[in-house]
């Protein structure tokens, strides 16, 4: 059976900076596209006012976009998006830069509400907006294809490990000895720190006095231990993939679905290690 590719995750995972970057990236298209190109009857318009008019729609599909990016997708989107409807997320969003475009051209030029040219403006917006977001797909697809390569070039053989590990999280009033292998994940609480192991199918848990950043020096010599949190450090060996966003991304381990969090900070690295 053929493998549908619309049903495959699709996680991308932006930073502010990189919000930023393609709000102010799809603006400038839009504004350069309609000024240069001067489609849709803007070359019937006086010269004077197709630079307004242009900039005003590059503005306007800026604002929307924020709308959008940094107010309506951290509530709406709380878990991983197949590529199929990151698909239609898009055509939603350029809906409603057409639909908010239609009401600026509205204002601009005085007129009556004409629901065919809204329907007009929505397609219209559709197609402009089909150039950037086909590019923006592809050189997701060509990072995530490198970052999978990369990878797969590692072999498991190379993951580093201690035959024991001492864990005193900083103080030397307390020590925990175990197999690092045998870790799930740590956590701090204030000036504690909480160790996870695994023995057979039971989760044990042990207390000690100290700091994480202390216990993830401690072990160091492990490459598969991982800092996803301030408060959380995961042994990789057991996770199985994230879930959410960069909102809210959390690492879904293999064990009593148990799961870990993930900071904003450590989200994209989360992304690539898990994807």
């Amino acid at each position: 059976m053929m493998e549908n590719h619309f049903r495959k995750p699709y996680n991308q995972v932006e930073t502010t900076r990189q919000k930023i970057v393609f709000i102010l990236a799809f603006g400038l298209f839009i504004f350069l596209f309609l000024f240069l190109f001067k489609p849709f009857g803007l070359a019937t318009i006086i010269s004077r006012s197709q630079l307004a008019l242009s900039l005003g729609f590059g503005l306007v599909t800026i604002f929307m976009l924020i709308i959008f990016k940094f107010l309506i997708e951290p509530v709406v989107i709380r878990k991983t998006l197949t590529f199929g409807k990151s698909i239609l997320w898009c055509l939603l969003i350029a809906s409603s830069i057409g639909v908010a475009n239609y009401f600026f051209a509205v204002i601009i030029f005085p007129q009556i509400f004409i629901f065919k040219y809204l329907l007009l403006a929505i397609w219209t917006a559709i197609l402009v907006a089909i150039i950037p977001v086909s590019i923006g797909y592809i050189v997701t697809f060509n990072r995530i294809y490198r970052t999978a390569l990369k990878e797969a070039s590692i072999s498991p053989d190379e993951i580093l490990w201690e035959s024991e590990v001492v864990i005193r999280g900083g103080n030397p009033r307390n020590e925990y000895k175990c197999n690092p292998k045998c870790i799930v994940y740590l956590c701090s609480n204030d000036n504690y720190i909480t160790i996870f192991t695994l023995n057979g199918e039971t989760i044990n848990k042990t207390h000690l006095r100290g700091t994480l950043k202390a216990a993830e020096l401690e072990l160091r010599n492990n490459t598969s231990f991982f800092r996803c949190h301030k408060c959380f450090i995961v042994n990789t060996q057991y996770a199985d993939h994230i879930t959410g966003n960069i909102q809210n991304m959390k690492i879904k381990l293999k064990i009593q679905g148990l799961e870990v969090p993930v900071s904003r900070q450590k989200a994209s690295e989360a992304a690539r290690k898990f994807r």
